[in-house]
């Protein structure tokens, strides 16, 4: 009589290796993914079906409150696709001896407990068409000399890897995928050894100052207090949620982003793909900055996590909604340079777009931080357009590139003109080394 790892390994073994997945590697240092896990595994044990919706999950781990929208707020949907990849990395590498396996399939957020018997890999089958078995023993037992056998073995070694040395000596040669972008920028920024998250802008927190006519801080961003204090950018009926707790991000984030997850074949490395995460600025922790490296789209009005790493730049740029001027301040000019950068829409007359592409330390130390920002959601299209140019990246990455081949921090500053749907003629104003 069959039994059920399904219904057995839960109570056997479940408390063990929930523990064991916590205090990995893989999940130790991400606490929203543990929360997410925890709960999903305690209300599947106990039946609680009825608390695995995207509504519950919503407000009970991620604390939104009772009746959002969860069609406009993802953050349930993007957290779940990344705890089913977290859980596949760990079985891969620290899990993969475990005994029980917890999957979260997709479709819904019930947890399952599975025995490992059933992740049994293929077994690895011989080309038939790489061997060719040697007649010395069929030979032998006809009588055959040695010296025929060994020659006989050594024409049919040969009629196998003789058409071979041809084909490869004659074939036209591949030519070898280009490099494409700034290579040391990428390794400074994607590494085997931590994750890299994506961060584009946050549209509709800059919708929400510009409406409320609020400043935000990072404080207030990140534990969301500042939707307690919403009452122009409330829809008229009072039915629909408040615009700032939508997602909305500028296609030019998307653009840029579009670009990035693409680093790994860039360079390569297209195993890198597994370090890489695109994370809603919403959604990004105070624990996501300590080790990692991050890619921060947007100044602080779509992304305030940029002003963590402000102390540290020559370049800040702010806006001041109340007179609608962006200003990019200049804290330690050069020859030439003037203190205060601005882009004035109040102004008729046509203006350059500005964009501060700084590369500066994690928080801790450990990892880069790549900020883009700017004087308006188009400037993005002036990273794009410097990361895909060599002549506009290369004199950066050979200035801050020391004797030893190491690449130092920097920032660089970029003009360009708008067009519809983007930026062009984009030029370096101005470059800093750290």
């Amino acid at each position: 009589m069959e039994t059920s790892s399904v219904v057995e390994s839960p109570i056997m073994g479940e408390p063990e290796a929930m523990r064991r997945i916590l205090a990995s590697r893989t999940f130790s240092k991400t606490p929203r993914l543990c929360s997410l896990l925890e709960y999903i595994a305690e209300n599947s044990l106990a039946g609680n079906f009825d608390n695995l919706t995207e509504q519950q999950i919503g407000i009970q781990v991620f604390k939104r409150s009772p009746g959002y929208n969860s069609g406009e707020d993802t953050i349930v949907r993007g957290t779940a696709r990344h705890l089913r990849q977290r859980l596949e990395q760990y079985y891969s590498d620290e899990g993969r001896n475990e005994r029980l396996r917890v999957t979260v399939p997709k479709g819904g957020y019930v947890a399952h407990f599975e025995s490992a018997e059933s992740y049994v890999s293929e077994p690895v089958r011989p080309n038939p068409g790489l061997s060719a078995p040697l007649p010395s023993i069929e030979l032998q037992r006809a009588g055959w000399p040695l010296a025929a056998i060994i020659l006989v073995a050594l024409c049919s070694a040969l009629a196998i890897l003789l058409p071979l040395v041809v084909y490869f000596w004659l074939r036209p040669s591949q030519p070898a995928v280009a490099a494409k972008g700034p290579q040391l920028l990428w390794r400074a920024l994607f590494t085997p050894d931590r994750k890299t998250i994506l961060v584009p802008g946050d549209a509709s927190l800059d919708a929400y100052i510009a409406w409320e006519q609020r400043k935000v801080s990072l404080e207030d961003y990140a534990s969301q207090s500042y939707q307690q204090s919403v009452s122009v950018s409330r829809p008229p009926s009072n039915l629909d949620v408040p615009l700032s707790t939508r997602s909305v991000t500028p296609m030019a984030d998307l653009r840029l982003v579009s670009e990035l997850v693409r680093v790994p074949e860039y360079m390569g490395m297209p195993q890198l793909e597994h370090n890489m995460e695109i994370r809603y600025a919403r959604d990004v922790a105070i624990a996501d900055t300590h080790d990692n490296n991050l890619v921060l789209i947007g100044s602080e009005t779509f992304n305030p996590w940029v002003t963590l790493y402000q102390a540290k730049m020559d370049f800040v740029s702010h806006w001041d909604f109340k007179s609608d001027v962006y200003v990019i301040d200049n804290k330690a000019p050069k020859n030439g340079e003037p203190a205060h950068y601005y882009y004035d829409r109040r102004k008729q007359e046509v203006q350059k777009a500005i964009t501060h592409i700084a590369l500066v330390d994690n928080s801790q130390g450990q990892g880069h931080v790549l900020v883009i920002e700017g004087t308006s959601m188009g400037t993005t299209y002036g990273a794009v357009n410097f990361l895909a140019h060599e002549q506009l990246w290369r004199p950066v990455m050979e200035a801050a590139t020391d004797s030893s081949g190491h690449l130092r921090n920097f920032e660089v500053l970029l003009s360009s003109g708008f067009v519809h749907g983007g930026v062009s003629n984009t030029q370096i104003l101005s470059m800093h080394i750290h």
